[in-house]
């Protein structure tokens, strides 16, 4: 069963509107993770931005150039009641990929393709959406409101500030792809996949988005495909620190990730979770589980 939450306001709104919605995935994945799950109840006179994991390294550098999403962040381990180290060493974490970003690393494929032509050209993204194992937090549909910036709709995870797949209110549209391997620990630049979020809060259009992609401080092993409302589509390919842009249009398909357990989701028979985007109709359809689900901003 699939859980829609809807976040609006400023960051920490939004980030507590998820975290109370979603308390107890949240919970339960700081549990599976081996991580402190309860805040604690004494009041702290250290500066914000100290200790171990937001102190330095990529913890640092998420909190200094992903403000917004910090402190989304801190309003997300408020309304689980979690404390906020522990869900930054999960967004730190995933940068490893692996077991370590568990659904985010999982084999999974994407799809752009161009229709049309002329006044009439526009383009299509899809992503497929691995199903959770057992104990795992499954994916969220949430829209996000923000007081400045996009209205959107996502793909995500519950814990998650990002997403793995929306379009807002502009008419851009971003899918990510799975995280293959990255840097374990806490040193380093913050996860890639926090581009996700960044895009579609801040842009309308392709241009702007991609140079975003390109200057942010972030590191991964990872593949973005962008489109927006004019049928224009790009690629965004990172590697380490370094990112690549191709622009192209037709179809473009990427295939990339893990396998979960014994790899038996190659021999399954049941029909692909998998969501789809059209950033000129500014829409959301989620095909799971036999249920179809269609949302339009």
């Amino acid at each position: 069963m699939w859980t829609t939450i809807e976040c609006a306001g400023h960051p920490r709104d939004m980030g507590f509107a998820q975290g109370l919605a979603a308390r107890s995935a949240i919970r339960a994945e700081l549990v599976r993770a081996r991580l402190p799950v309860d805040r604690s109840r004494w009041p702290s006179l250290r500066p914000w931005v100290s200790g171990p994991v937001r102190g330095g390294g990529a913890g640092r550098e998420l909190f200094r150039h992903f403000s917004h999403q910090a402190e989304r962040l801190e309003g997300l381990a408020h309304g689980a009641g979690a404390p906020v180290d522990s869900l930054l060493d999960l967004h730190l974490r995933m940068r490893a990929g692996g077991v370590h970003a568990g659904l985010l690393a999982r084999r999974a494929s994407l799809r752009a393709r161009t229709v049309g032509a002329g006044e009439a050209k526009r383009a299509l993204l899809e992503r497929s959406l691995p199903r959770p194992i057992e104990g795992e937090a499954g994916w969220i549909v949430r829209e996000s409101r923000p007081a400045v910036g996009f209205a959107s709709l996502e793909i995500g995870l519950p814990w998650f500030v990002s997403s793995v797949a929306g379009v807002n209110e502009g008419g851009l549209a971003v899918v990510a792809g799975p995280l293959l391997w990255g840097r374990p620990g806490r040193e380093g630049w913050p996860p890639s996949a926090l581009l996700v979020q960044e895009c579609l809060q801040r842009f309308d259009r392709l241009e702007g988005a991609l140079d975003w992609c390109r200057k942010r401080p972030v590191e991964g092993e990872q593949s973005f495909v962008l489109a927006d409302a004019t049928g224009a589509v790009a690629s965004v390919i990172a590697s380490g620190r370094d990112r690549r842009v191709q622009l192209g249009e037709g179809e473009l398909h990427l295939e990339a990730g893990d396998l979960a357990g014994d790899g038996a989701e190659l021999d399954s028979d049941e029909p692909v979770d998998r969501v789809l985007l059209d950033p000129n109709a500014r829409r959301l359809q989620l095909d799971a589980a036999g249920t179809t689900i269609d949302v339009t901003l």
